[in-house]
C-alpha cells in the first residue's frame, strides 16, 4: 500500500487521455490499472480497465483487452448495483470484443457461440434489441470464410431496428461495404462503401478501413485513379496504428498488382516488426500472404534484395542482403499452421485457399 499514488494513477490516466490510439496510450492505461491494484480501490480499477479494453480493441492488442473485459464483467454481475453506472458501456465493450474474435483460432466455435450468447442475454436484460448481436455474428462469419451464415447473419441484422446499442452508421456501412467485397460483388460493395468513402459518414475507425477495402473492387473494376487516390490516404490514416495490420496487407496487395513494388516493398519493411510481434493471427496472415506474393514477383526479377528488416526477424542479415526464396519459404512456413488452425477451428480451407487468393489478383 505504502507504493500507492492515486495522484500519478490519474497523471498517467490524463496523459493516456489525450494520445492516438495504439501502444503508447495503452501501455499508460495498463501502468495506472497496474498501481490501481495495489490501492484495492476496486471502482478506480474498474474504471481504468474499462479504459484499457477500449485502449487495446482500438489499438490492436484484444490479447490484452479481453482479461480487462472479463474482469470488468464479472464485477459488473456479480454487483450490478454498484456499476449500475457503467452498464452502457459493458454492453458497448462486450459488442467490441466479439467484434474481433475471428483474430484467434484459437477460440473454439462454440466459445464464441457461448460469449455471444451472453452477450444476448445482457442484451435483453438490459432492453437492447439484437441487432448488434446478429452484427457481430455477421462479422465473424465472412471473415471466417463461412458466407451462407454470413448471408442469414446479414438479413437478420438489417431487418433489425436500431438502437441505441447499434454501431454507428459509418461502421455498418463499412461492414457491409467489407461482406460485399469478400463475397466478390465489387459494385455493391463500392455502393455500399459509398458515404465513408466520400466522407459523408466517419467515425474514428471509418474510413480508415473502408479506403483500403475497396481498393480490390476499384481495381477488379477498372477505376485506377480513384484506387490510387484512396490507397494514398488509406495508408496516411492507419500506418501509425497495429490494428489496421491486416489493411496494410490490402494495401501491399493493391500495391503488387498495380506494379508499385517499390512502395510495397517499404510497407513490407515498416510493418514487419508489428506481424512478427502481434497475436492477432487473422491479421498476420493478410500480411504475411500479401508479401509473399509480392516476393514471388519480384523473384522473377531478383535472387536478392537489399531490405532494412528488425534485428527481431528469424532471418536477420546485418549486411541487409536477403535471398527472396528465402524470405518467401519463411513466409509459407508461417503462414501454413496458422491457416490450417484457422480451417480447422472454422471447418473450412478458407484461410488456406481463398484468403490467398484474396490478396492476389
Amino acid at each position: 500500500m505504502s507504493d500507492y499514488d492515486p495522484e500519478k494513477v490519474f497523471e498517467l490516466q490524463s496523459e493516456a487521455y489525450f494520445l492516438p490510439e495504439g501502444e503508447m496510450k495503452l501501455r499508460l492505461l495498463e501502468e495506472a490499472a497496474n498501481m490501481a491494484e495495489t490501492g484495492r480501490d476496486v471502482d478506480l480499477l474498474f474504471h481504468i480497465k474499462m479504459n484499457v479494453v477500449s485502449a487495446a480493441v482500438m489499438g490492436g492488442h484484444l490479447e490484452k483487452g479481453m482479461p480487462a473485459f472479463a474482469w470488468c464483467l464479472a464485477q459488473y454481475q456479480a454487483d450490478p448495483e454498484r456499476f449500475s453506472h457503467s452498464e452502457f458501456d459493458i454492453l458497448w465493450n462486450f459488442k467490441n470484443i466479439l467484434h474481433s474474435v475471428d483474430e484467434f483460432p484459437q477460440l473454439a466455435l462454440d466459445q464464441v457461440e457461448a460469449l455471444r450468447d451472453q452477450m444476448a442475454a445482457l442484451y435483453r436484460a438490459s432492453g437492447f434489441n439484437m441487432r448488434p448481436v446478429h452484427y457481430t455474428k455477421l462479422i465473424f462469419a465472412m471473415r471466417a470464410g463461412d458466407f451462407a451464415q454470413a448471408a442469414d447473419s446479414f438479413a437478420d441484422y438489417q431487418a433489425a431496428g436500431r438502437d441505441p446499442m447499434a454501431d454507428c452508421l459509418a461502421c455498418e456501412a463499412d461492414s457491409d461495404a467489407e461482406y460485399f467485397m469478400l463475397i466478390g460483388e465489387n459494385e455493391q460493395a463500392l455502393k455500399a462503401g459509398a458515404k465513408p468513402l466520400s466522407g459523408t459518414l466517419k467515425c474514428e475507425e471509418v474510413p480508415n478501413r473502408t479506403l483500403n477495402n475497396m481498393l480490390r473492387p476499384l481495381a477488379l473494376l477498372g477505376r485506377y485513379e480513384e484506387a490510387d487516390r484512396y490507397q494514398k490516404k488509406g495508408y496516411r490514416l492507419i500506418k501509425s496504428n497495429p490494428v489496421f495490420l491486416g489493411h496494410v496487407g490490402l494495401q501491399i496487395a493493391y500495391l503488387n498488382h498495380s506494379e508499385q513494388e517499390t512502395t510495397a516493398l517499404k510497407m513490407f519493411e515498416t510493418h514487419l516488426p508489428v506481424a512478427l510481434d502481434t497475436f492477432q493471427l487473422r491479421s498476420r496472415c493478410f500480411f504475411y500472404y500479401a508479401a509473399k506474393h509480392l516476393l514471388e514477383r519480384l523473384a522473377k526479377q531478383d535472387a536478392a534484395l537489399k531490405l532494412i528488416l528488425p534485428q527481431a526477424f528469424p532471418l536477420y542479415q546485418e549486411s541487409g542482403e536477403y535471398e527472396v526464396a528465402a524470405l518467401i519459404a519463411w513466409l509459407d512456413d508461417q503462414l501454413q499452421p496458422v491457416a490450417a488452425q484457422f480451417d480447422q477451428r472454422n471447418g473450412n480451407q478458407y484461410h488456406s485457399r481463398e484468403l490467398a487468393e484474396l490478396l492476389q489478383y
